[in-house]
């Protein structure tokens, strides 16, 4: 179960790298370091849970390419680095995920990543939680 938490968390985090910033080039996939960088806004070396879901917001929407509320499979697959946690995220299992079931689905895992549990993720948390994946 905690491995399962920790993917959802990378690959929210690892789809903040993969997302392109508003008028910029999208980062190089894959670095929890840069992702990390993009999803701090203010630039104090920490995460908040706000910026957190901003930037999972912005994700989803970058995301749903035809703009319906929701992502397909392959929708998904552009922007989450490990789609097969797809299936658990489509609680409804109407085959697509709602803002609602993405936003929750990687919110909950915010805690799990938070190790000193101060309420923020810093980088070191996210880059050892990176290293656990599978």
């Amino acid at each position: 179960m905690r491995r399962t938490i920790v993917r959802f968390v990378l690959a929210a985090v690892l789809a903040l790298a993969a997302a392109p910033a508003l008028g910029k080039e999208p980062a190089p996939a894959h670095d929890p370091r840069v992702a990390f960088a993009e999803t701090d806004q203010n630039k104090d070396g920490r995460v908040d849970r706000e910026e957190f879901h901003l930037r999972i917001v912005e994700v989803f929407f970058h995301g749903d390419r035809d703009k319906d509320g929701y992502m397909t499979t392959e929708e998904l697959t552009s922007v989450v680095v490990f789609p097969e946690d797809f299936a658990d995220a489509d609680r409804d299992e109407d085959g697509r995920i709602s803002l609602y079931e993405f936003v929750r689905i990687r919110s909950a895992t915010f805690d799990e990543v938070d190790g000193d549990k101060d309420g923020f993720l810093s980088v070191d948390e996210v880059v050892a939680a990176y290293e656990v994946r599978d």
